[in-house]
């Protein structure tokens, strides 16, 4: 059950998402034959001209709540990279759909589902790991071939681009800016998503928790080195869990103040800035460095990377805004906030 790179088809949901985003340009390397799910129509026009002059990867439209949609792009695929849509009131069921999806396919088609998860899916209190919680159960009882991957909290969500750009730099920070995190890098998900999904049977049935960073930084820490980076002072504004929720909410509904957010939306996203305010993420990162072979970047290392990459005008100047087409758009690129 080897990876054939030239013959098997390989699904990426929430293609233009900040995880996938990462992921794809390691995986255009090997694999001939890649299908790229989004949910908007402005992110399959963005990744279809992206991809124009590659042959091999497919762009499909598909709701992954609908499962008819989920069979028809599961339709011939031998392996799947699974992100479902985070804060959507039908996550758990996305979740649900796409596992159902590959298990219809003929026997011995599907081969790997590798789902990127969440660290900790076991606090309940958060909502958006609680939702991801059912999916990694229903997939490990499925019989499916899988790997979880558990990514901690996400460097790029802060947006170095935006902060280069501004003569005296702000970040609006949701929570209390002393709490402690371990963070990891797209980057370093996407190299050991590619990794694990080349490598297809070293990993089966395993879980991976994703951690970059060797020791928990707060946010107050990670605006001080990107303020050494910049050589300019980065102020950080505390904004109130209302405050956050409202910002949140544009997010989500792509900036359309006359749609209204879930109300499973807001409030996952208030419980998370309250847990936030008292509780961080902590991991540890050998797990991460023994698959991708390397240590994985600290945030310094990030850092300088995405500020050469930013001011030279190359793929770290697109990162901050790397979520979701206009889904994170000039919201996500001012607070932050985007899609995994």
């Amino acid at each position: 059950m080897s990876v054939n790179f030239e013959s098997d088809l390989l699904l990426i949901t929430a293609a233009s998402g900040k995880q996938s985003s990462h992921l794809i340009p390691q995986l255009v390397k090997q694999w001939k034959r890649i299908r790229l799910q989004v949910a908007s129509t402005t992110s399959a026009d963005n990744l279809a001209k992206q991809y124009a002059n590659n042959a091999g990867i497919e762009v499909v439209q598909a709701d992954m709540s609908d499962a008819q949609a989920c069979t028809r792009i599961m339709d011939g695929v031998a392996a799947c990279f699974l992100v479902t849509p985070g804060f959507h009131p039908h996550e758990t069921e996305c979740g649900y759909n796409i596992i159902d999806a590959a298990l219809s396919q003929p026997a011995g088609q599907f081969k790997h589902l590798v789902h990127s998860s969440v660290i900790y899916p076991v606090l309940r209190k958060l909502l958006n790991h609680d939702s991801k919680r059912y999916v990694e159960e229903y997939l490990i009882e499925s019989g499916l071939p899988y790997t979880i991957v558990q990514p901690t909290t996400l460097m790029e969500n802060l947006p170095i681009a935006k902060l280069i750009q501004e003569a005296s730099p702000t970040h609006a920070c949701l929570w209390n800016p002393e709490t402690e995190f371990s963070f990891v890098s797209c980057r370093d998900v996407g190299a050991a998503c590619a990794n694990i999904l080349a490598e297809r049977e070293k990993h089966y049935y395993a879980t991976y928790q994703l951690v970059g960073t060797p020791q928990p930084l707060s946010y107050n820490d990670a605006v001080g080195i990107v303020s050494t980076a910049l050589g300019k002072a980065v102020k950080l504004e505390q904004k109130s869990i209302e405050e956050g929720v409202v910002m949140f909410s544009n997010v989500f509904t792509r900036g359309e103040l006359t749609v209204a957010a879930p109300f499973a939306t807001t409030q996952g996203a208030a419980r998370m800035f309250m847990y936030y305010n008292g509780k961080g993420l902590l991991g540890n990162p050998n797990v991460l460095e023994m698959v991708l072979g390397r240590k994985p970047l600290d945030y310094r290392a990030w850092v300088d990377i995405n500020v050469r990459e930013c001011k030279g005008g190359g793929h770290g100047a697109r990162e901050s805004g790397s979520g979701s087409g206009k889904a994170d758009g000039l919201i996500a690129r001012s607070t932050g906030l985007g899609l995994r």
